[in-house]
């Protein structure tokens, strides 16, 4: 039976969108994975191409509607200044009123629109004017909303791929360079290896969830 996983990315320089292509290469590859990305829009700068890099705008707008039906949310943005950038905190406040879905079913054990939903986390960092570092502790403010909605966190699994992988942790994938670079920073090996990792195991915990009826 087919699951669905959103990889859902929020960018203006198009760094993010490597990656968030190479998490969702390792989720199709858990049989029954339904993939499909989506961005982020900018509540200011909207769509206007002058504004981003080629290939940012490719993806359709995430709609909460999405995220109400997907098994997985995989989803990923920018730090600035050791925390998570405005524009994706703003979509995330949004995600309030699934805290108030079912209440009123009458159900034992339903509360929010998005518990049992596997979810998991990538981010950027570095750059002048951006700040650096801050990497886990952005993670972990996307973990925090998660458990918030009674949501599934995953990481990225240890591996001794993280040895080789700059700034590596198990709290999800990190990239690093300059935002305003004219040409996209690269992923190493490690880094691919690690991002496909992350999707291919969020998948599976998703469908594992999916196949299983946690009402009774």
């Amino acid at each position: 039976m087919g699951f669905k996983v959103a990889v859902i990315y929020y960018s203006l320089r198009g760094r993010l969108v490597t990656l968030a292509h190479v998490i969702a290469e390792g989720a199709c590859n858990i049989p029954g994975a339904e993939v499909n990305l989506y961005r982020v829009q900018d509540p200011i700068r909207g769509d206007n191409e002058e504004h981003y890099d080629e290939g940012v705008l490719d993806a359709p707008v995430i709609t909460l509607q999405v995220v109400r039906e997907a098994d997985a949310i995989i989803i990923g943005a920018p730090g600035r200044q050791g925390g998570m950038c405005g524009e994706m905190r703003l979509f995330l406040d949004g995600w309030a009123q699934f805290q108030l879905e079912g209440r009123t079913s009458g159900k034992a054990g339903i509360n929010g629109g998005l518990k049992g939903k596997v979810g998991s986390a990538f981010t950027s960092v570095g750059g002048l004017g951006r700040g650096f570092g801050g990497h886990e502790a952005i993670l972990q403010s996307f973990h925090a909303t998660f458990l918030q909605h009674g949501m599934v966190v995953i990481g990225t699994p240890p591996s001794m791929l993280m040895e080789d992988a700059l700034m590596a942790t198990p709290f999800g994938i990190v990239m690093a360079g300059k935002e305003t670079a004219t040409s996209v920073p690269s992923l190493s090996e490690a880094e691919v290896k690690l991002a496909y990792g992350m999707g291919e195991w969020t998948a599976q915990i998703a469908k594992l969830l999916h196949d299983t009826d946690l009402n009774h």
